[in-house]
């Protein structure tokens, strides 16, 4: 029951100072609303990376053209992946299970009647919607007479159709590749983006060897995409492309690669060492916001225990202990904490919803993060109110009547 009266009275309290109620409040709110929406923004960035690299295949590795490439200095273009090395690896290695070449031109010009756009233009084998797992929802995929035959045929994504045909259906009309007028036979399912930002439905894909005479004029290659047998055997794989293509490309041991291998393995990591530095940054931000807050609760707390002295004196006269006094003050410290903690949730739920509308990145609302910030919460109120509380028990009866 004196619980019961103390917290009854802490509320009143509360209800009465409606201003400094507030003001102590605030830094609460502000610090759980942005630990909610930091919190709740990294663990869907994570959940999204990761379910990208699964679309990228747990089981495949990807060998870029170029190695130990610096920024801003101007280097020349890698000319030594060919297509026959991604047909070695195939007969050669016995975990390759299969082996797409291919090459990508980013912002490429795409043009239909008086509209146009820009696309990543990708020319591969036939094979490139099998490996990448992107079949064509409507229409069909090129195949490798298209591809012995120099076919100008293409297949596009999504964001291409909405740029260039609206509604309307793209397949059999013809579009523009640069100057190249090629017929749309396909339209890939949607994607989404990809874990390096790209944008996978702006693709439009042709057969490799229109691309290389027709388009590109170049026998080189931009990437291999190889798929294992045995994802198990990943890192043993890794090192026998490396010494295929060493070997294929005749490489000394002196000199570095002139190509880049990519594992899903390499991707997982980078994502979580950059997610984690991120968040350790704008934790400690948020934390600093929760001690400013408890400092707030601290101060008007001592401030409210000198106003009300003659209210404690008057309660311990009546017969009050300093218990209760405790319990009143710490619980008008916990409740401002815990009213402020729910109130920055609520603020950071909507954060979340804009920021992930700004920023497009998945809004995961889970209850690891709301749970985390609420019981921070309780503990700013505790660590502030603990001293203020017990500074009013501890009033002297007669001395607070003065």
């Amino acid at each position: 029951m004196r619980v019961l009266r103390a917290s009854k009275q802490a509320l009143s309290a509360m209800v009465e100072n409606k201003a400094r109620t507030f003001l102590m409040m605030l830094g609460v709110i502000i610090g759980v609303a942005t630990l909610t929406v930091i919190a709740s923004s990294v663990i869907g960035a994570r959940s999204d990376v990761m379910s990208k690299v699964q679309k990228f295949g747990l089981d495949q590795i990807m060998i870029m053209a170029g190695s130990g490439r610096k920024p801003g200095v101007p280097q020349p273009v890698p000319t030594t992946l060919r297509i026959e090395d991604a047909q070695a690896m195939v007969s050669e290695i016995s975990n390759v299970k299969d082996a797409v070449p291919q090459i990508n031109r980013r912002d490429f010009p795409v043009k239909f009647g008086n509209k146009s756009t820009y696309g990543v233009l990708v020319a591969a084998d036939a094979n490139w919607s099998d490996v990448w797992n992107t079949p064509p929802e409507r229409g069909r995929f090129f195949s490798r007479e298209d591809n012995a035959r120099l076919a100008r045929v293409a297949v596009i994504g999504r964001t291409i159709v909405k740029d260039l045909f609206e509604s309307d259906d793209p397949v059999g009309k013809q579009i523009l590749l640069g100057n190249n007028p090629f017929e749309v036979m396909g339209v890939l399912e949607p994607r989404g983006t990809a874990a390096s930002g790209v944008d996978m439905d702006s693709r439009i894909l042709i057969p490799l060897l229109t691309g290389q005479k027709r388009v590109f004029n170049q026998d080189y290659l931009f990437m291999i995409k190889i798929v294992l047998h045995d994802a198990s055997k990943m890192s043993q794989t890794v090192e026998d492309v490396r010494a295929l293509l060493r070997e294929r490309h005749n490489l000394q041991p002196a000199v570095e690669d002139d190509f880049t291998i990519v594992t899903p393995t390499q991707v997982m990591n980078l994502a979580s060492k950059v997610s984690s530095t991120f968040s350790l940054f704008l934790i400690l931000v948020s934390a600093i916001s929760l001690v400013v807050g408890a400092v707030v609760i601290a101060n008007i707390m001592f401030i409210a225990v000198n106003e009300r002295r003659s209210e404690v004196g008057i309660r311990r006269a009546v017969g009050a202990r300093k218990r209760d006094i405790l319990i009143q003050f710490l619980f008008e410290a916990v409740s401002v904490a815990v009213i402020g903690g729910i109130a920055g949730v609520l603020l950071g739920l909507v954060g979340l919803k804009a920021v992930a509308g700004f920023m497009k990145v998945p809004a995961v609302i889970m209850w690891q993060p709301l749970v985390l910030a609420l019981t921070c919460a309780v503990m700013v109120g505790l660590l502030a109110g603990i001293q203020p509380a017990r500074r009013a028990a501890n009033l002297n009866p007669i001395d607070a009547l003065k």
